[in-house]
């Protein structure tokens, strides 16, 4: 019995807290601040006597605008800010320590050539908006695999799947396609909300009733999709509730943890520890001989999802994402000290002001005075440095689903 063929995978949805952190990295309860509520007010109040949503003056990527909706993003969230790439709902930050919370559009994600891309985009992006003291922890994150070859709407969706969720909690959709058959398009695993959940759905169908997303034909063909067979996705979510007890906080964590997230949800190819089928959900094949359903094989549809995030060749971008925000983080500095310094320059006048002078001036001026500010302060540089370093060094991750 075949299978089918993996075509795609990847992250569908990836959802993001925002939170403020003092100068050691520790997280902090800040209320927004002020010039920012106003800018934000302003706007909102503008969109609310157009009824439409109005242009801001911040651009992601430099070149698209977001733009300010007249109403909330819901709950504790004042203030809306959309663009085609993303979406950013922010709250006063007056009565928890989240002060945004931040959506990757769907076709952002897939357009990346790994979810780390997307992951620094984003984060220079909300550094230029909130302040470059941040901490992104990761809300809720979807990952995917489409397969053709194989037809889910055939399976036997009432027996064939062994699952943890209680049975009233699995939910089967189908389409009318004759007065006496229903041809299946969708099983869902668990309710919406749960810390976990799964759906597996006609991708194909999807596209062409609802999403629109033909972008999907162009990534299915470069691993050999014929263009005319029917493409069926199985998705898997993770909420904050089941990552945090997972020990996933920090977004630059995920992005080493998708195949252990993957493999728990759908089971590992070899199977547990145990050499018995594991994971969240799986499709089995039926065995006469044995009444224990939590050990009839995997059928080989499954066995070709179970593949999905196998390749390793993107997970060794987490370490660069961090060198990519490090790198913009000096070119932030820079940018902030010789402007600081020339200023200086034009406060204390004289040679250092002069038509002909340079830095290089004001850099022995700070060599000759700096050294006494530390003193009075009682500061010492080398210990402000390790700190510092301390602070922003790139920790590898230990987390791992167990």
């Amino acid at each position: 019995m075949d299978g089918g063929k993996l075509v795609g995978y990847g992250v569908d949805t990836l959802v993001l807290n925002v939170r403020y952190t003092d100068t050691d990295g520790a997280i902090v309860l800040r209320e927004l601040a002020e010039g920012l509520q106003s800018e934000l007010d302003r706007l909102q109040g503008q969109a609310r006597l157009r009824e439409d949503k109005v242009e801001s003056p911040w651009r992601f990527l430099g070149h698209a605008p977001l733009f300010v909706e007249p109403h909330g993003g819901g709950k504790q969230w004042r203030w809306l800010l959309t663009c085609p790439l993303l979406k950013v709902a922010i709250s006063r930050g007056r009565f928890n320590d989240i002060i945004a919370q931040v959506r990757f559009a769907s076709q952002f994600l897939w357009e990346q050539a790994w979810c780390g891309d997307a992951l620094y985009l984003v984060h220079v992006f909300l550094m230029s908006l909130f302040g470059e003291h941040l901490h992104l922890q990761v809300s809720e994150v979807h990952l995917c695999a489409d397969e053709t070859g194989y037809d889910f709407s055939e399976c036997d969706y009432t027996t064939g799947f062994v699952t943890r969720v209680r049975k009233n909690e699995a939910v089967y959709g189908a389409d009318m396609v004759a007065s006496d058959c229903r041809r299946v398009s969708s099983l869902a695993f668990s309710k919406h909300r749960s810390p976990i959940s799964a759906v597996i759905y006609n991708k194909t169908l999807e596209i062409q009733q609802a999403s629109g997303k033909t972008w999907f034909y162009d990534l299915w063909r470069r691993k050999g999709w014929d263009d005319t067979s029917d493409v069926w996705r199985v998705e898997c979510r993770f909420k904050r509730e089941f990552l945090h007890e997972v020990k996933i906080e920090d977004a630059y964590d995920v992005l080493n943890q998708f195949k252990p997230l993957w493999d728990y949800a759908v089971g590992r190819e070899q199977g547990g520890d145990d050499g018995l089928p594991d994971g969240w959900l799986r499709y089995v094949l039926p065995d006469g001989d044995d009444t224990n359903r939590s050990r009839w094989p995997v059928h080989p549809a499954w066995q070709v999802v179970q593949g999905a995030f196998s390749e390793d060749a993107g997970a060794g971008l987490g370490p660069l994402v961090r060198q990519r925000i490090a790198e913009k983080n000096i070119e932030r500095g820079l940018a902030a000290t010789v402007g600081y310094i020339s200023t200086l320059a034009a406060w204390l006048g004289g040679d250092k002001a002069a038509p002909d002078a340079d830095i290089s001036t004001m850099l022995h001026w700070l060599a000759d005075n700096a050294p006494d500010y530390l003193e009075a302060k009682q500061r010492d540089f080398a210990s402000d440095v390790q700190k510092k370093q301390r602070r922003y060094a790139s920790a590898d991750s230990e987390s791992e689903v167990a």
